[in-house]
């Protein structure tokens, strides 16, 4: 096996949370609540001012779940933030609830709740940031990527990716995307878009505006068009935003000349959004969709993508976290999950990556998941995987490549300098 892939490009991460999580507490390997005791948490890495925050755990083992009664007799005087290992959720104590303004009895934060606090929490020092940049450049560099699109970008982000290129330490080419939550907050995540797009740099473009309109298959929050698990009038999921205010949302921003990215997992969320996208393309307002995850996507929904801009940004990765419980929740809507081979047949775009932290940020581990899926009755990918993780630009970081022969990554070279 052998490939040497032109800017190698991971098209879907979450850049600063991966550095954040390569320096800071990452608690993957965390078997039950109560052996936070255990853990030496005196890093300097792992605080944002006096906070206490990690990412990564997992309670499905675990015979005792997460409350925030345990971390508030763990921790009587210090907020503490424990993000999930799916990005979906947070495991928050009382003093962190009070600092945040919210109510739980459990402690624990789902989907909007979750995401709009976790941007509340108090910013990391400069000097922090700077070396949570360097960790993830770290991070892409050792998996062979060369180019990376951000799904959360920020102003101090930005800013500080500025300095670091002027100091010519950056050693990935990225695309930001700026995420909201809400209408109210869209005005700010606009602004701030179009002030980096006038001000972007040879490694670093501003693509546009970032929303979630549903959730995730593992806690059942993904919309779907049929309730999971075949339960009858069962839960279908849930959506994030309104239709009227998405296309309000959809508009403004291709009126900017920017692009929409929307995080849609389940069937029935990306037909909403492409049947929108046609309502609105309709209207004269005329832009790219990048659908973010389409974890399942219905056959008529993917003929309704074909007279719009659209994108679809897939991770192979994520059938392998979900293979062993995908086809028990979508039942009859299995046949649609993982569509790239269906995609690809219609010839809509696609790109693959990892979102990483959720996922290692791994070429070959979307390798795996395509040559692995045939066997669970996922239909072969038969297109070329270099094309799919490849940049669609060759203008942006010229002379980069990546170099992997028998699963290895042999050869790095970025804008002209061999990394690895």
């Amino acid at each position: 096996m052998f490939f040497k892939i032109p800017r190698l490009y991971d098209s879907h991460t979450h850049f600063l949370a991966t550095g954040e999580f390569a320096s800071g507490l990452y608690l993957q390997k965390l078997q039950s609540a109560e052996e936070l005791a255990n853990w030496d948490l005196s890093k300097n890495s792992f605080y944002r001012e006096d906070w206490l925050v990690g990412f990564g755990w997992n309670d499905k083992d675990w015979s005792v779940k997460p409350t925030k009664e345990i971390l508030d007799r763990l921790f009587p005087h210090r907020p503490v933030y424990l993000a999930k290992g799916d990005g979906h959720s947070a495991w928050v104590n009382s003093l962190g609830l009070q600092r945040l303004g919210l109510q739980s009895d459990s402690g624990i934060l789902k989907e909007a709740e979750h995401l709009s606090s976790w941007d509340r929490l108090p910013d990391f020092s400069k000097e922090q940031r700077k070396q949570h940049i360097l960790a993830a450049c770290n991070v892409y560099n050792t998996a062979g990527f060369t180019h990376v699109r951000d799904m959360t970008g920020t102003e101090s982000l930005w800013n500080s990716l500025v300095d670091l290129e002027n100091e010519k330490l950056l050693t990935v080419a990225l695309e930001e995307n700026f995420t909201c939550y809400d209408l109210k907050g869209f005005e700010d995540s606009l602004k701030l878009a179009l002030y980096t797009r006038q001000h972007e740099t040879p490694l670093l473009r501003s693509k546009g505006i970032k929303f979630f309109y549903d959730g995730s298959l593992g806690s059942e929050t993904a919309y779907l068009s049929r309730p999971y698990r075949g339960i009858p009038d069962g839960p279908r999921g849930r959506t994030l935003w309104s239709l009227e205010d998405v296309e309000v949302l959809m508009k403004r921003t291709w009126e900017a000349k920017l692009e929409v990215s929307v995080h849609v997992i389940g069937d029935q969320a990306v037909h909403d959004m492409v049947s929108l996208a046609r309502k609105v393309s309709a209207q004269g307002f005329v832009g790219r969709l990048n659908l973010e995850h389409a974890q399942v996507i219905r056959p008529e929904t993917i003929q309704m993508m074909k007279p719009l801009h659209v994108r679809c940004h897939m991770q192979p990765c994520h059938w392998l976290s979900d293979k062993a419980w995908l086809q028990d929740k979508l039942r009859d809507l299995y046949r649609y999950a993982f569509p790239w081979e269906a995609l690809r047949m219609a010839q809509i775009p696609m790109s693959f990556g990892c979102d990483s932290p959720v996922e290692p940020s791994s070429f070959m581990s979307n390798y795996q998941a395509l040559e692995e899926s045939p066997a669970a009755r996922i239909k072969k990918f038969n297109g070329s995987l270099e094309e799919v993780h490849a940049h669609p630009d060759s203008s942006f970081a010229p002379n980069s490549h990546t170099v992997i022969e028998d699963g290895k990554i042999k050869e790095v070279v970025f804008c002209g300098k061999t990394l690895l």
